[in-house]
């Protein structure tokens, strides 16, 4: 109905919209480009949700494309945080093994190491130490690790594949058996944002071994005395120019 006022209070202060192509507007852009928005949130099937308290995960498909809006809950109410697009990827069949990539691994300081961010809280300390597990698993091979630092419900995507938490151990176990180094991707900025049991981490990368910049969302929930990935999803940025490789 092109009411900005209500859907400027159903958005978050935070709140980023990031389309197919990466293009990226923040609740002030978006409310500006609202019929652009209205048009990009048209057609949704196959929609689903991962719940956690005060995060709401709700995903599907639209437009040929995997989509997914995280919803919080503020003292005022529930609002969306982040809206974003990513292409549809291929079954994780079609990408199910891993091939060495040329040239030697190299080393991974950003992000086995340090990173461009202190943590404020437990939680985000928590996190981060955790999640530098998983990237330190991905670097030096140790699927059976890597596996423990993953959620039930975990789903991982990108413009190349989409793999449930089964999918993706089963191909790190091939990446483990083949020695296949994966340094991750350095970041280039990052936030984290704690919403009770759940931790929303949005951060943009550079590739590893070059290509264009990538805008990426992550959850981590508290499980026990953990805090597993649950969610991984990136959209590349079309408009950027290509970066070298490390």
């Amino acid at each position: 109905k092109a009411d900005k006022t209500a859907v400027s209070a159903l958005l978050d202060e935070k709140f980023e919209w990031t389309d197919v192509d990466g293009n990226m507007r923040n609740k002030a852009e978006a409310l500006r480009d609202l019929a652009a928005l209205a048009k990009d949130n048209e057609g949704d099937t196959d929609v689903q949700t991962h719940f956690y308290g005060e995060l709401d995960i709700v995903f599907g498909f639209h437009h040929g494309a995997r989509f997914s809006r995280i919803w919080v809950k503020r003292p005022a109410g529930w609002r969306v945080i982040t809206d974003l697009d990513t292409v549809k990827p291929q079954p994780a069949a079609a990408a199910a093994t891993p091939t060495a990539p040329s040239g030697p691994a190299g080393d991974c300081d950003n992000p086995c190491r340090t990173l461009p961010y202190k943590p404020s809280t437990a939680a985000d300390k928590a996190v981060l130490k955790e999640w530098q597990v998983t990237k330190m698993d991905e670097w030096h091979p140790n699927a059976a690790d890597w596996g423990t630092h993953v959620a039930d419900d975990f789903l991982i995507m990108n413009d190349r594949s989409e793999r449930n938490k089964a999918e993706r151990v089963d191909f790190a176990k091939k990446q483990d058996a083949a020695g296949i180094s994966a340094p991750g991707d350095p970041i280039v900025s990052m936030t984290l944002s704690d919403f009770g049991n759940a931790v929303l981490m949005i951060s943009h990368h550079v590739p590893y071994r070059g290509g264009k910049p990538y805008y990426n969302v992550r959850v981590f929930v508290k499980h026990g005395s953990g805090w597993p990935i649950a969610w991984s999803q990136q959209t590349t940025n079309q408009f950027a120019t290509p970066v070298p490789a490390v």
